[in-house]
């Protein structure tokens, strides 16, 4: 317990105190004045008295520790008529005596203790009061830290390891020969490595403090303290390293390959959140119709951006996600054959090809294109080596063939399709005027409506408005 308290002294700051206290022939000063007498001939107990003698209650500290670092104080208060409480032990001055630091406690926080003496209604209301019983809380910590212990002590006894003087990790003992990895240090840093050079810990400490901060691949941070076995030495120590592979594998870090199969496991999470995330479609239920009007039924997989997790590790085995101007241009189906046979077929966009979609519940239909009105994608596509223009937008309205479509993570590029033309005119950011010259050329064989258009009367960024186009088209 006098290790617990002297850390919490060295570690709180220095408050100021309303009046000086003082102990001196078991007579308690606030100030020079005398308030109340005080025994503690007896360790840990501490037996209050008002200055005319009187019994005014018992103050026992308890303590109890449930490791190295960690460890619980509480006081046990009895009154003269033999009721009990507990309160938690709390220092509010930076003293060497606890006697003081109890004193400080019971005056500041519940004013039992005054510069008038000690304040008797003050301690019978303070016996009133209902409290939790700290001592039960605190045992119950320290068995379940005790259990966690053992737990660790039994997981570190399965492995057995041994670390050589070299660094490298053994399992089995002093004699084992299953290498589990390996400790470096440099500067005031140890570092465990597994098998596959993956950093599995850190260990932090100094010449001068015991306590050593810890992180893992996990995120994980933790201390631990050993004493002066714990203490940097500007040099490796095979005793160090031994307690923080210990501390890891207590922990439940395997080393050997764990790492680097906990990271493919995180890496695929990762990929299933951002799949979610997504507008991409992944293993759906739907249809193919292909140009020749062949519809394949099956499993779909079409990629319209790339997922947002790290490049380097992205893995696709469809529509070449990491390809240059792919995103938006393929979509792949999974089907039985006539012999009852699976096989995958993939389609191109500009192939003229449609297909249906189950997204959660909501079919999604889509058609592949080229689109005209678009001149400043076509030269990027061109700069990008990305010659096909082709894309698959989705049906967002139709009416007798005509369609209102819009490109998959792009909200406001709108394309309209007429089903007496091969290509779909694409409607994106730029002005209303510049736009509504091209739309009416290319629908010039509807003299009214064109002529409409040219006008402006449309505005062509109202979705409406582009229903309403697909509506009139080529009725008068």
């Amino acid at each position: 317990m006098k290790k617990i308290i002297l850390s919490l002294l060295i570690t709180l700051p220095i408050l100021c105190s309303a009046q000086k206290i003082k102990v001196k022939k078991g007579i308690i000063t606030f100030d020079k004045t005398e308030v109340a007498k005080v025994n503690d001939n007896v360790r840990n107990l501490y037996k209050f008295y008002t200055l005319e003698g009187e019994k005014a209650f018992d103050v026992e500290f308890k303590g109890l520790s449930a490791s190295n670092l960690e460890g619980f104080q509480w006081l046990e208060m009895t009154s003269e008529d033999g009721k009990k409480t507990e309160i938690p032990y709390e220092v509010l001055m930076t003293s060497f005596s606890v006697t003081r630091l109890i004193i400080k406690l019971l005056s500041d926080k519940y004013e039992l203790i005054t510069s008038n003496g000690i304040d008797m209604a003050k301690v019978n209301e303070f016996f009133a009061v209902e409290r939790e019983k700290l001592s039960d809380k605190y045992t119950k910590a320290v068995v379940s830290a005790k259990a966690d212990e053992a737990e660790r002590q039994k997981t570190i006894g399965l492995y057995n390891p041994f670390v050589k003087d070299d660094g490298t990790i053994l399992f089995g003992g002093s004699r084992g020969t299953k290498i589990a990895g390996k400790v470096s240090y440099y500067q005031d840093t140890y570092t465990v490595k597994d098998l596959d050079g993956i950093t599995v810990g850190t260990a932090k400490g100094c010449s001068t403090c015991t306590d050593v901060d810890a992180k893992t691949y996990t995120d994980e941070e933790f201390k631990f303290d050993y004493g002066s076995r714990t203490m940097m030495t500007g040099r490796f120590s095979r005793s160090f390293a031994q307690i923080f592979v210990e501390e890891l594998l207590g922990r439940g870090y395997q080393l050997q390959h764990e790492a680097k199969a906990y990271k493919a496991r995180l890496h695929n999470e990762r990929v299933k959140v951002a799949k979610e995330n997504s507008i991409n479609l992944y293993g759906v239920e739907g249809t193919v119709t292909d140009e020749d009007g062949t519809t394949y039924k099956g499993t779909i997989y079409a990629i319209f951006e790339k997922l947002e997790i790290d490049p380097s590790k992205q893995q696709s085995d469809y529509a070449e996600m990491n390809s240059i101007d792919k995103f938006g241009k393929f979509v792949s189906i999974t089907y039985m054959n006539d012999k009852n046979r699976e096989r995958t077929k993939k389609f191109a966009a500009r192939n003229n090809v449609k297909f249906c979609a189950n997204d959660d519940g909501t079919e999604k239909c889509f058609v592949g294109m080229k689109t005209k009105g678009n001149a400043l994608l076509k030269m990027s596509n061109a700069s990008n080596l990305g010659f096909d223009n082709s894309y698959f937008y989705e049906v967002i309205y139709e009416n007798n063939g005509h369609m209102v479509l819009s490109k998959p993570g792009e909200e406001d590029t709108l394309v309209l399709k007429f089903s007496d033309k091969k290509e779909g005119f694409m409607i994106d950011g730029r002005k209303n005027e510049k736009v509504s010259q091209k739309l009416a050329k290319y629908i010039s064989d509807c003299k009214s409506l064109a002529e409409d258009i040219k006008n402006e009367e449309f505005d062509l960024s109202n979705l409406d408005n582009l229903k309403q186009i697909v509506d009139e088209y080529c009725k008068n």
